[in-house]
C-alpha cells in the first residue's frame, strides 16, 4: 500500500459539483479506470480517498488536492493517465504526486477574483483593503448548535493585488484556510461590499493555489 496524492482542476460547470458530488465522482472515476485502491480494515471496509481541503460551491480550481492510497506499484503518470480517461467534462487531473505535507499544515488559500468593472472600483476596493476593517458575519458552531459569528476578515488576510484588466477587475488574494481560521472568497466580497456600499457581482473565482503557514506551496 502507499499514498499518492492526486492534483485536480475544477473549471466550467464542474465548480457547481458540491463537495459530496466530488467525493461520489472521485470513487466512480477510481472504478471506472481500473485503479486498485487499498481498503480500510474492520467491519465496515471502505477505499481511502480524502480531500485536503473542500471546495466552496461555485469556485473554480487549478489545485485541488485528493489523497487515495493504492494497492500495487502502478506508476503514477499511469494513474493520472487512467484517471483521465474516466473524468466528465470539467474535472482534469494536472498531475499525481508523492504527498510532501499534511493536510493539516494548510494555512491559506490564493484566489483570483473577477469582478464586473464599476465607477471607481480599483481605488474604493484598495482603499477597503487597506483599512484593515473588513466585518461580516460568519456562520459557525458552539457545540452542535450553528451560531452567527462576527469576524473581521481583514485579520484573515494575507498578500493582495488588486488591478484593472480588459473588461473586468481583478483582485489577486490569499485568504486563511484549514482548521483554525478559514475565510471564504464569498465572505470576502460580501464585506467588501458592505464596506464600499456597493453590491460586488464577481464572473469567476478560482483558487489557485494552497499554501502553507511561511507561505510555501503546499505539496
Amino acid at each position: 500500500m502507499r499514498c499518492v496524492r492526486v492534483l485536480l482542476a475544477k473549471r466550467g460547470r464542474a465548480k457547481y459539483l458540491s463537495h459530496l458530488d466530488m467525493q461520489r465522482c472521485m470513487m466512480r472515476a477510481v472504478r471506472r479506470a481500473g485503479i486498485d485502491l487499498w481498503y480500510t480494515e474492520g467491519f465496515n471496509p471502505h477505499p481511502y480517498l480524502a480531500f485536503a481541503l473542500p471546495l466552496p460551491l461555485g469556485v473554480e480550481s487549478e489545485c485541488e488536492p485528493i489523497d487515495i492510497r493504492l494497492e500495487g506499484d502502478m506508476p503514477n503518470s499511469e494513474v493520472c493517465k487512467r484517471l483521465n480517461s474516466a473524468m466528465p467534462e470539467g474535472l482534469e487531473i494536472t498531475d499525481v504526486i508523492e504527498p510532501v505535507n499534511k493536510p493539516g499544515d494548510i494555512a491559506f488559500a490564493r484566489y483570483d477574483i473577477e469582478l464586473y468593472p464599476f465607477e471607481g472600483a480599483v481605488d474604493k476596493i484598495k482603499a477597503a483593503l487597506e483599512s484593515g476593517n473588513l466585518p461580516a458575519e460568519k456562520t459557525g458552531k458552539a457545540g452542535r448548535k450553528k451560531v452567527i459569528k462576527q469576524v473581521n476578515v481583514a485579520e484573515m488576510m494575507g498578500y493582495w493585488a488588486v488591478e484593472e484588466k480588459n473588461d473586468s477587475v481583478n483582485i489577486g488574494i490569499v485568504l486563511a484556510a484549514g482548521s483554525r481560521k478559514n475565510a471564504s472568497p464569498f465572505l470576502l466580497l460580501d464585506a467588501l461590499s458592505a464596506v464600499i456600499g456597493e453590491k460586488l457581482e464577481y464572473k469567476k473565482v478560482t483558487r489557485k493555489g494552497l499554501l502553507l503557514e511561511n507561505y510555501l506551496k503546499f505539496v
